[in-house]
């Protein structure tokens, strides 16, 4: 299925399923066809999905976790100087917060090292090692970064430092000389903890110190910072992260921490249950925005800070800059956009933009943006000092960047990150190499991929039952992020009754089926839409509080012009489907051949696998005209 809309190309509708596989449950049938359709075996897997089994011991998973964990708990009995490195963004802080906070309590002078993204760049080095020498602290422990950071591991091992890294990035070749390492990486190939991000590794070391002590973790603010840090950072929501979030997810708005209690509420997020998407959107956005433009350590300190004064001001600070963050990536966005299209007319596969003057705290959302809108993997770089250039990629999930930047690492001073996004720094001169070699990668990984930007719809409903006890149900199958997206439903033949343009090209309207009547909101469209147009419409389902009443919402995907013929593609052969007038289902090959689905159960002269074909065809046909879900 095919639509008019200039990013979205196509809809790729699910599989029709056997009865066989629907299970007599709890949950409503529909959202038993999306489980199904993702994987879960309803009747051996739904209720540990709904309710995680507990893990297994981490020391089981981590072969150095005890030695660490013993050498924390030991420096907090002595009451020793910890240093806790993190970095600057949402993982990175709200990991550094969560071991000061703990690890301060527990009788240690833990002291944060956070550095700055303009004047020292990411992650662990030589200028805080001579620093923690200096202040004779002879344990640190980094979050969510250290792993590729040799030259300051050497000289903290000339120190005789003993230095523990957890981090969740991909581990070098290099042999590390260092007290402990702690990394997914290093569990079990099946373990629940091989998802985690930053903070969740940090968590995970918090929660085992905590059991050494017999110590409550809930006396911090641990389980409010793993949520912020792990959806931040898109870590995949499955094992331990999915286990956590469950479990620490309703603790968020009723959380004892002042800081983080009045940023919910200037975002006016509280009084309610704050979601993923309240996360990823709204919290993480302001945390990310400091570490961007600012110095980190505001964000530290609004998180640590017990005067109710000075976290005012602290929150008022971030903010501000989070609205400057937004003013200066529209800017810079408006101007790497036109860049991007000539690139993308040029057949580029692999889309290399870059301005001295672009702040470089923001090149990797405008990276994300220019992604979402041509579906190519994208690097955005600006320059960070005389003739070096910082650059931020983020990929179309069509090609793991990591591992196309090792490919490329001859033309690079450092590079690092994830298969969906990752950093690099490189000489000025050496951009147009980079530009050439990255397109050849790309144009040789993407030899047998489809490049439109396409959505799969999880189940197709009428607007009529979509409703409270629904949405309850749906929430069941959270938390949402990353390996675990919240389910795009489609509804088909729906007219618009009334549309509200809003600020910032958004609209909000009011759509009828033949069943009932709901609201529903698109953001970002720029196409003409007039009262009484009928569509069909791709949406996520979602509340909309206002002055404390709940009201269900669809936020709207894609919108497609309805079509009472639809063209259905299987085994690469066109078919045309409809609703005849007595509603049959009836289906048209290329010949003009046809069958409907009275003709076919009717039929005396019946061949079996011509019947098994022509079944599975009908059932293809009532999927795509909305007859099923």
């Amino acid at each position: 299925m095919t639509t008019d809309n200039n990013q979205i190309k196509k809809w790729v509708l699910p599989k029709p399923l056997n009865i066989d596989e629907i299970d007599d449950c709890s949950i409503n049938y529909t959202l038993q066809k999306v489980l199904c359709r993702r994987g879960l075996n309803l009747e051996e897997d739904l209720h540990d999905f709904l309710t995680p089994s507990n893990l297994p011991n981490p020391e089981d998973h981590f072969i150095e976790l005890n030695k660490a964990t013993q050498r924390i708990v030991d420096a907090c009995n002595k009451n020793e100087k910890i240093a806790i490195c993190g970095d600057y963004d949402a993982d990175g802080i709200t990991s550094t917060v969560l071991l000061v906070e703990l690890l301060t309590k527990l009788g240690a002078k833990a002291i944060p090292y956070i550095p700055s993204r303009k004047e020292d760049g990411y992650g662990l080095n030589i200028k805080m090692i001579n620093d923690i020498n200096i202040k004779e602290i002879k344990l640190i422990i980094t979050v969510d970064n250290g792993i590729s950071a040799f030259d300051a591991i050497r000289r903290s091992k000339e120190f005789n430092i003993d230095l523990i890294i957890t981090d969740h990035h991909k581990i070098p070749d290099n042999n590390l000389s260092i007290y402990a390492l702690i990394h997914p990486e290093k569990s079990p190939k099946d373990s629940p903890y091989k998802f985690l991000a930053g903070v969740g590794i940090a968590y995970m070391l918090a929660k085992n110190i905590c059991d050494k002590l017999q110590y409550n973790i809930n006396q911090c603010s641990a389980k409010e910072l793993f949520c912020i840090g792990t959806v931040a950072d898109m870590a995949p929501l499955l094992g331990a992260n999915r286990k956590w979030l469950k479990e620490c997810l309703p603790k968020l708005n009723s959380t004892d921490n002042i800081g983080l209690k009045t940023v919910i509420k200037k975002l006016s997020i509280y009084n309610r249950d704050i979601s993923t998407d309240d996360i990823g959107y709204k919290i993480a956005p302001v945390i990310n925005a400091v570490g961007r433009l600012g110095d980190p350590k505001i964000v530290f300190d609004l998180l640590t800070s017990k005067s109710e004064s000075s976290i005012i001001s602290l929150t008022k600070e971030c903010l501000s800059l989070n609205k400057e963050r937004k003013r200066i990536t529209e800017n810079v966005e408006q101007e790497a956009m036109q860049i991007a299209f000539t690139e993308y007319a040029n057949n580029r596969k692999f889309i290399i933009i870059s301005k001295e003057e672009w702040h470089p705290g923001i090149i990797g959302i405008v990276a994300a943006r220019i992604v979402d809108k041509f579906n190519l993997p994208t690097a955005v770089l600006s320059s960070c000092k005389d003739g070096i250039y910082r650059g931020s990629i983020r990929s179309n999930k069509n090609l793991k960047v990591n591992i196309a930047l090792d490919e490329c690492k001859e033309l690079l001073i450092a590079h690092g990150g994830h298969s969906a996004a990752a950093g690099f720094t490189i000489k000025e001169e050496n951009i147009p190499y980079l530009r050439d070699m990255l397109n050849i990668i790309a144009t040789r990984e993407f030899e047998n991929c489809d490049l439109n930007k396409i959505i799969k719809p999880d189940a197709c409903i009428k607007l009529k039952d979509i409703n409270l006890d629904f949405y309850r149900q749906l929430m069941l199958l959270g938390p949402f992020g990353m390996m675990n997206q919240a389910p795009i439903f489609w509804a088909r033949k729906c007219t618009i009754l009334s549309i509200f343009k809003l600020k910032g090209n958004h609209i909000k309207i009011l759509l009828k089926d033949d069943t009932g009547f709901i609201d529903a909101i698109k953001w970002n469209y720029s196409e003409e839409l007039r009262t009484y147009d009928v569509i069909d419409i791709a949406f996520n389902i979602e509340i909309n509080t206002w002055k404390k009443e709940e009201k269900i919402q669809l936020n709207i995907i894609d919108i497609k012009k309805y079509e009472k013929v639809i063209d259905l593609m299987i085994h690469k052969r066109k078919y045309k489907c409809q609703l005849t007038d007595d509603m049959k289902v009836k289906v048209t090959n290329s010949k003009g051949q046809y069958l409907t689905s009275d003709l076919l159960f009717n039929s005396e002269n019946k061949n079996i696998k011509q019947e098994t074909f022509a079944k599975k065809i009908l059932a293809f046909a009532e999927i795509a005209l909305g007859e099923t879900a």
